[in-house]
Parts: C-alpha cells; structure tokens; sequence
C-alpha cells in the first residue's frame, strides 16, 4: 500500500473503533466553528453484542455490562454503597431434564451404572468414558429417540413466563414471612435483580440471577431488618420447588432440581460476580457463526453440522418458533434486569456520547444521514481493526497487570488468582443428568 492506501485505511479503522463489520452512512455535516454545510460519508460502529460477529464492539458491551451488573452490587450509577449493607443472593436456576445426556464428571465415568442398563429404544444407557471439554459428544442425548425435544423447546420458549412466574411468587412468600398481604408489600420492600441467560451444552437455557432486597421505592433506601439474605435463601429455596407453569397445551414447566445459591458478602466477591455475569453478555448460543442470525429457511436449518442442534432448531422451526430457532425456541434477550436495579444500557451510551461531543467539530445534521452500505471500503481496513483491537486488548490486559501489582504484594495476589468467584458455579456442575 502506498501513504495515501494507508491514510485512508487508518482513517476509516479509527472512526469506526476498530469495529469488525462496521456501517456506511452518507449524510449532511455542519462545522460548528465556521457554519459550513457540506456531505460526508462516515463508517460506524456496527455496536453488535456477539463475540462472534465483532470482537471490538461486543468488547465495549460487555464492559457495559459489567458496569451495569456491578453498580448493583457495589454501588455506582445512580446506586449508593450502602448498597454493599443490602441482601444479595447470586442464584443459578436450571432446567429440567429432557433426556440422559453426555457429561463431564471430574474425574469420573459419564454414565457407568444408570439404574436401567437399556431404553425403551434398546439403546444402551452406559457411557464410561470420561469426557472432556470440547469433546463433540457433550450435551447430545445418550439416546436422541428418548431425548424429549418438544419438551426441551417449549421450556425454552416460555422459560422467561416461568421466572416471572417465580419473582411474583418470591415477592409474595417474602412479604407473608412477616404477615404482609401484597398490597402491603411496596411500602416494606422492593426485590430487584439482574438475570443472564446462558445455553447449556444440551441446548436449555438457564440462568444466573443477582436477587437484591431494597427498602422501598428508593433502592438506595435500607430494606427492613427482618429481609435479611438467609431469609431470601430459604424463600428462594421453597418457591423454586411449587412454581409451576401450565401452558395451554396441558405441558407443565418446573424448574430443574439444581439450584444454586450462594450470599454476595463483600465488594471483591461482588465484582467476580459481576465479571462472571457480563462474559455472558457477548454469547452467542453456542459461541459459533451457524447460530447467530435467525434463519430463513428450514433448509438453512437443515444444514446444521451438529445433530441434537439441529434437532433442537427443527423442532422450534416446526413449532412454530421459526424467529427463535436460532436459540431453540428461547425467545427472550440474554440480559434483563428489574426497572431499578441499576443503569441501562441506554443510559451508559448517552453518558458517552455526552463525553465525547466536545471533543468533535462536527455535527451531524439529523434526518439527512441514510444507509449507505457494509463493511470497509478500503480491502484491509477489516485486518487492520482486527489487529488493532488485538494489541488493543493485550495492552489494557498488561495495564491491570501492573496495576495489580502495584497495589498488592505477590502473596496477596496469588491467593486472589486462586480463589475462585463466589457463587459462581461451575458449568459442568449444573449439567442435567
């Protein structure tokens, strides 16, 4: 490339933030220091969540989320420390079982002595391998004519009624440990929460929960003494086990019999929680490119590599959950949160562009700029951002790294790196049997 390639090439890179898949728009400008009038095309930021899709931009959100989970847990965005002093529970709800699947058991055999040897399908029900992650086979039914794939797909499609189900039920068995009748409750308390929903190997959704008690209205108000964390523990506990959703099919949805729990008790804990959180942020359902758009077609369906994936997305595609199918049938976003948690998302983006107006002699003209195309104009522009993200990251990486440094000696830090998260489980340990 020639100077000229190469300015041009930076050029278009820098505006877009080194986006992977950024977008064209052509439009009218106007300098704000000498009232000039004029059209220009810029390159944007795509701002899509996925990994998969654009590393940069699913970088920014993800930090994004990160800020939004730990705000309320530690205080910040509107949200006071005191918030530290308020019951917090990091909750992990799962599925039920649809059929035996493979597993990861820690050292031990997959499936070496299932109580019946053989299925109904004359399928051996024994696996003694001992699996590992990334093995193809992790997930996937032991026997796919077993495997309840209509059961699996409905749970998912109806899995966020079934949690709305489950917060109004918490809300109500909370008040009436102490006598409250429900409308009675606003002037007591508010439950807030934070909720990531994560694909499991074996196509189910389940998710992590941040459940915070607040006193009411305000959430930087006190909750009463009596809502204390061991209380919310066990009213959790006996609420997961009744709710019961009806569908109008007649099918009837549980949760799964796994449930984790486990109290967020100081700042450290609640950032790890926090992390934990917001590297879900950027998934896709299986972290590959065939199930990030919604398909168009049965066809594209049918041409998925993976057999219980493609399973799953036929059977939701025959369902009638064709939009969601991609997902199995999950219908609802990956992130939600009670109304006053913490920030938005919205919110945090208006903060930064606020931020960054002074700095711009530009203005964009509104209702002049339309969709001018995809991508880079310049061949490399996509290898350059790509790269510069790269070093990007790994200098901001090498920057915590002396930070840490700094701040602690080497027995404090290595007895942190060995720590692991507070109430994080781990994945294998909450696959369904």
């Amino acid at each position: 490339m020639n100077a000229d390639d190469r300015r041009a090439a930076l050029a278009e890179v820098r505006q877009a933030s080194n986006c992977s898949h950024p977008i064209r728009i052509a439009g009218e400008m106007v300098n704000v220091t000498t009232g000039e009038v004029f059209r220009r095309g810029l390159t944007v930021a795509c701002k899509d969540r996925r990994r998969a899709i654009c590393p940069a931009c699913s970088y920014l959100y993800k930090a994004d989320a990160y800020i939004m989970a730990a705000a309320g847990l530690i205080g910040g965005k509107g949200i006071d420390e005191s918030v530290l002093l308020h019951p917090r529970l990091f909750v992990t709800l799962t599925a039920p079982s649809f059929g035996v699947v493979h597993r990861i058991t820690h050292g031990q055999q997959c499936h070496p002595h299932p109580r019946v040897a053989h299925c109904v399908h004359g399928h051996s029900l024994v696996c003694r391998l001992q699996h590992h992650p990334g093995d193809a086979v992790l997930g996937s039914p032991i026997c796919p004519h077993c495997f309840d794939y209509e059961g699996a797909v409905r749970w998912n499609a109806h899995a966020n009624r079934l949690w709305n189900e489950l917060v109004t039920r918490l809300r109500r068995e909370l008040g009436a440990s102490q006598g409250l009748v429900r409308r009675e409750l606003p002037h007591h308390f508010t439950l807030n929460y934070f909720k990531v929903a994560e694909f499991q190997l074996r196509g189910l959704v389940h998710f992590h929960v941040v459940l915070r008690v607040d006193g009411p209205g305000d959430p930087n108000n006190a909750p009463p003494l009596w809502a204390t964390a061991d209380l919310l523990t066990q009213v959790i506990t006996h609420s997961v086990r009744l709710e019961r959703l009806i569908l109008e099919t007649g099918d009837i949805l549980t949760w799964g019999r796994q449930l984790h729990i486990a109290q967020v008790h100081e700042g450290l804990a609640a950032k790890r929680v926090a992390g934990y959180l917001a590297k879900y942020a950027v998934k896709t359902t299986d972290g590959s490119l065939e199930l990030v758009r919604r398909f168009t077609s049965r066809q594209q369906v049918d041409d998925l590599r993976d057999p219980h994936q493609r399973r799953l997305a036929l059977t939701a595609w025959d369902l009638g959950f064709t939009r969601h199918a991609h997902a199995f049938g999950y219908p609802g976003n990956l992130i939600t949160k009670s109304r006053s948690y913490s920030t938005t998302f919205r919110e945090m983006r208006e903060e930064r562009a606020a931020y960054m107006a002074p700095n711009n002699d530009l203005a964009v003209i509104p209702g002049t700029f339309l969709y001018d195309g995809r991508g880079y104009l310049h061949p490399k522009a996509q290898a350059l951002a790509e790269l510069f993200f790269a070093m990007d990251v790994e200098l901001r990486k090498e920057a915590a790294q002396r930070k840490v440094s700094s701040e602690m000696n080497p027995s404090e830090d290595q007895s942190i790196s060995q720590t692991e998260t507070p109430g994080s489980p781990n994945p294998q340990q909450i696959q369904e049997k």
